[in-house]
């Protein structure tokens, strides 16, 4: 069983935390790939915390300091939301390669990330 009584942790899973540095995106259309974009290393990270909380450095010059909020994990299901409590993604999740390898999924994208 879980911890969903009030006043507990958020649920969180251990091979989640830690930094995984994103390598690609590729883009879904009809469930297929449809391009992908490769990043360099550092270029967009994302950090799980033991806290429930996670931290994201993008390309993006309209987030220089990057994006944060908390997270939820249900199963293979991996809710994020904002600091400010709004939805930001919802992915089905799975870590490969003996966890080195991070792949999120949604209808519109696969994104694949290496523990750094």
């Amino acid at each position: 069983m879980g911890l969903d009584a009030v006043g507990s942790s958020p649920k969180v899973l251990a091979e989640l935390i830690g930094t995984w540095d994103y390598t690609s995106m590729t883009a879904l259309k009809d469930g297929k790939p449809f391009g992908t974009v490769h990043f360099q290393p550092g270029q967009w990270t994302l950090k799980f915390n033991e806290d429930a909380t996670w931290v994201m450095k993008t390309p993006s010059t309209s987030n220089p300091g990057g994006l944060n909020g908390s997270y939820e994990v249900h199963g293979h299901d991996l809710d994020m939301k904002l600091s400010n409590g709004k939805p930001y993604f919802k992915y089905r999740f799975t870590v490969e390669q003996d966890g080195k390898v991070l792949v999120l999924t949604t209808k519109e994208a696969t994104i694949s990330a290496n523990r750094e």
